[in-house]
């Protein structure tokens, strides 16, 4: 799915200063959504983004006949298969539905927590993949599979 998943550093330190909104993979209710281009992939640097409007804000949401934000199932954080020393974070597939009316101008994977709030200014992103091509629906489903090891992996 990803060419590269990036995590932004303001969640980095949300998570071990209690700076922000502590997430909780295993029970909170998790999303993606997908952005235009914009002006490049958002920063995930100190000074970037922390929250879905932070990306809003530059990149647009893609719209068009069928597209709606989805929520991650099979969510799960477990010990590597080959390497216990190492946390998955892993999810069943997310798809995209087909229409001919659909979006054609996909090209970032935006995964956020959507229980700590129903405002996209307090919804804090986990993490922002980067498929290395623009995705359309317009042909054909997109399906987003997680990644052998999962989307992000702590060692």
């Amino acid at each position: 799915m990803a060419a590269s998943t990036n995590i932004p550093t303001k969640l980095k330190k949300s998570q071990v200063v209690n700076a922000g909104p502590q997430l909780k993979f295993d029970t909170d209710t998790l999303e993606c959504l997908l952005v235009k281009a914009g002006s490049g992939i958002p920063s995930t640097t100190s000074g970037g983004i922390q929250f879905v409007a932070d990306i809003t804000g530059t990149n647009a949401e893609v719209s068009g006949t069928g597209y709606s934000r989805q929520t991650l199932s099979s969510v799960t954080v477990a010990f590597d298969g080959s390497n216990s020393n190492y946390v998955d974070f892993s999810f069943g597939d997310v798809t995209f539905t087909q229409s001919a009316g659909g979006f054609t101008d996909a090209r970032y994977i935006i995964f956020y927590d959507a229980t700590t709030s129903t405002s996209d200014a307090a919804r804090p992103v986990i993490a922002i993949a980067d498929p290395d091509q623009t995705l359309s629906a317009v042909s054909g489903d997109v399906v987003l599979t997680c990644p052998t090891g999962g989307l992000i992996q702590w060692q």
